[in-house]
């Protein structure tokens, strides 16, 4: 195998998946190949630990996740071994603030998931995931010491309670889809969290491949010492990513990994 590479870092959706929320029998293969050759395997999402176990399950990877965005990493059982929650008093001005626009909001209290009212994605989410410990009614927040908040509806509205947020208050957004804006803690997003696991791990960025397609993986490409753009990626994704590989529904994560390492096998 080419190049010192010891971890390998991927987003999931519009990244690892196609667009039909799976993994391909080729990625599933070139990730299990590289876990055995002694390459972590960290798979970095928007979701929560319970929206992505399944995906673990699939590639038999037993290492840490990044979930929610960054603020939390769970161990392979699903306990938080790191988890970075935004100030109490902007999570409820926050909320209050939300009553200007047009939009849904998901919050995320430790394992918690709770939504003001139910919504399409939600709706799909939960029955994709076969999820069902989720709260409806923001009235039943007991903890406003929330990992995300995630606010949901049109862009163009989205974008001006994003300005309105970034006006007032000290906290990091970023979109994950284009109707999907998150909010977290001040400093906190998947390169942050990222950093982390390799200072624990004793890996250097260096020896580190990154891939995602939208703006909450920038930070995470940017921080590897290989930072990769989905073929299928947000334009400002691209310009920040060492390379763009093919599109999430070309097996575009496996196949840059094979031929970036020369891996030769599956061709």
């Amino acid at each position: 195998m080419d190049k010192n590479i010891k971890l390998i870092a991927t987003d999931l959706d519009g990244t690892f998946l196609n667009s039909d929320s799976e993994i391909s029998d080729y990625n599933k293969n070139v990730f299990q190949y590289l876990m055995k050759e002694g390459i972590e395997i960290i798979l970095s999402t928007g979701r929560a630990f319970n929206g992505m176990q399944r995906y673990k399950e699939i590639i038999n990877n037993d290492n840490y996740s990044i979930v929610s965005n960054g603020s939390m990493i769970a161990d392979t059982n699903g306990n938080f071994v790191y988890n970075k929650v935004i100030d109490e008093s902007y999570s409820k001005a926050i909320i209050d603030l939300r009553k200007k626009y047009k939009v849904y909001l998901h919050v995320y209290s430790g394992d918690k998931y709770i939504v003001s009212e139910p919504d399409f994605y939600y709706e799909r989410y939960i029955e994709k995931e076969n999820i069902t410990d989720t709260i409806v009614g923001l009235e039943n927040i007991e903890d406003f010491n929330f990992s995300k908040m995630v606010f949901i509806g049109d862009n163009d509205e989205l974008l001006k309670l994003q300005n309105e947020i970034r006006s007032n208050f000290d906290v990091h957004t970023s979109f994950s889809h284009p109707s999907f804006l998150e909010i977290l803690a001040k400093g906190i997003n998947k390169g942050s969290a990222l950093k982390w696991l390799c200072e624990k791990k004793g890996i250097n960025r260096e020896e580190v491949i990154a891939f995602g397609d939208n703006y909450n993986d920038i930070e995470m490409i940017e921080y590897a010492g290989v930072g990769v753009a989905m073929g299928n990626a947000e334009e400002d994704v691209k310009k920040k990513a060492d390379y763009v590989s093919l599109s999430n529904n070309e097996d575009g994560v496996g196949k840059f990994l094979n031929n970036f390492l020369n891996l030769k096998i599956f061709l």
